[in-house]
């Protein structure tokens, strides 16, 4: 485990957060809510040697910045709508010199329809993205056949249960749970080209 470069990158996410809202988590306790609960994801997801994997909705960089620094070898792609938390994203990457990440500024509603990114990653990933049938319209179109959709969630036996139809739908299978509150959904066949929906429309008409 490279300690150094992940303490430097708490240090880095507890100066930005002075000026822009990237975590709610005081710096006392970010080890345990940015690290340690980034284990069990990566510990459940086990990404083959140079995976591809994507973190839908990043903001402050958990968890795909600790799995960029826990797994040198995975390429890791940040995406987030918000300019700001994507400049401090682009800013941490360069600083700890994490050369296997690349940053993206777009909604993944936009993201997930363009060819160089749909159906290309091993692994999707994200942390609180929002509500668990939402969560699969914006992760799994991301997510190659064989691959693999990983959240965290507050409470994986519930979320496991309301995304069951969704996932279902969007090309996955049966969403299970993992230790630690992870929800996995196995990719089993191509997402149908509709979805995600435009931005927004997701989140307001979730699907059941």
């Amino acid at each position: 485990m490279d300690e150094p470069r992940l303490r430097a990158y708490l240090d880095e996410l507890d100066r930005w957060n002075v000026r822009i809202n990237l975590t709610a988590v005081p710096r006392e306790h970010a080890w345990d809510r940015h690290v340690a609960e980034v284990l069990p994801l990566l510990d459940a997801v086990a990404p083959p040697p140079a995976a591809r994997v994507i973190d839908v909705g990043a903001g402050g960089g958990v968890p795909g910045v600790p799995m960029a620094i826990l797994r040198p070898d995975l390429r890791v792609t940040l995406l987030d709508s918000d300019r700001r938390k994507a400049a401090f994203l682009t800013h941490v990457a360069g600083a700890l010199q994490l050369a296997n990440v690349e940053v993206l500024d777009a909604r993944a509603e936009d993201a997930a329809h363009r060819q160089d990114l749909r159906e290309r990653f091993d692994v999707a990933v994200s942390r609180a993205l929002a509500p668990p049938p939402v969560m699969c319209e914006l992760l799994l179109p991301f997510v190659r056949v064989g691959g693999v959709a990983a959240t965290l969630v507050g409470d994986a036996l519930q979320a496991v249960r309301d995304c069951d139809a969704p996932a279902r739908l969007l090309g996955g299978a049966t969403p299970r749970s993992a230790p630690g509150d992870v929800v996995l959904i196995d990719k089993v066949q191509p997402t149908p080209a509709q979805y995600p929906r435009r931005a927004g429309v997701p989140l307001r008409k979730p699907l059941g």
